[in-house]
């Protein structure tokens, strides 16, 4: 990795092709809304096998072979067995699950900030990559206001998944905790590699499979994971991840 490289600055967006058109959003406000020029690298998922369509569709959108858009081809087959228990659509979607490889997908990058396709960006992400997790935390993201164990789907307070974290980690799964929001996170993807996280968040997903521990996607086991190997992210302010605005405005 160069020198030059070090001081890049790496957002990653993943997406199916059901929210493509969400990218064009995401890359447009990251580019509209930020002086780091060169430095700005955004690495689009997409599904393996649909390279030729995407880059047909980013052609009829103007992002066309700029140098700051890498597309990075996703294969569902890296990801262990999914079962959603949930009415929302789209959670088991791979695009969803992509996050948890990034360590993988892009080998070179030691920071990158994470962006759900749902996203309108409306200030310097140059600001938060360069202020974020300077002490070597492993991620930063902003806290929702409800606990981990209150009630409603995104709940963890069930009673095998509370005796199935126990087991795995030697104490219970702290329920008082805030949880925080995936959609927009800064990741140290050095620290999670040394954490084998990926490998924490596969366990989750199988467990889940094969015995309903919990509902909704990639969330759940992203939390379970870090609560249980490592502890809370860091909080960002909350003006950073906006929720409620035609779903969410950074």
């Amino acid at each position: 990795v160069s020198k030059q490289q070090y001081d890049w600055l790496h957002v990653a967006v993943g997406a199916d092709r059901t929210h493509w058109a969400g990218v064009v959003g995401v890359v447009n406000s990251l580019q509209y809304n930020t002086d780091a020029g060169r430095r700005l690298h955004i690495h689009l998922l997409i599904p393996a096998g649909s390279e030729m369509d995407f880059d047909a569709f980013m052609r009829c959108h103007g992002l066309h072979k700029q140098p700051q858009l890498h597309v990075v081809s996703f294969h569902k087959s890296r990801l262990p067995k999914i079962k959603v228990e949930s009415k929302l659509t789209n959670l088991e979607s791979p695009l969803n699950f992509a996050r948890f490889y990034l360590g993988e997908l892009l080998p070179s990058v030691r920071k990158v900030l994470y962006l759900d396709a749902d996203v309108i960006v409306q200030a310097d992400v140059q600001e938060l990559l360069d202020d974020s997790l300077r002490q070597g935390e492993l991620c930063a993201a902003t806290f929702r206001k409800t606990k981990l164990g209150d009630k409603g789907i995104a709940s963890l307070r069930g009673s095998k998944l509370q005796a199935r974290f126990k087991q795995r980690y030697g104490r219970p799964l702290p329920l008082r905790e805030r949880g925080f929001n995936a959609g927009v996170v800064v990741i140290n993807l050095a620290r999670w590699e040394v954490l084998n996280l990926t490998k924490e968040v596969e366990y989750w997903i199988e467990a889940n499979t094969r015995e309903k521990l919990y509902m909704l996607g990639s969330q759940p086991p992203l939390t379970l994971a870090l609560f249980g190997r490592y502890g809370r992210c860091v909080e960002l302010a909350a003006s950073w991840n906006v929720d409620c605005l035609a779903w969410r405005l950074l």
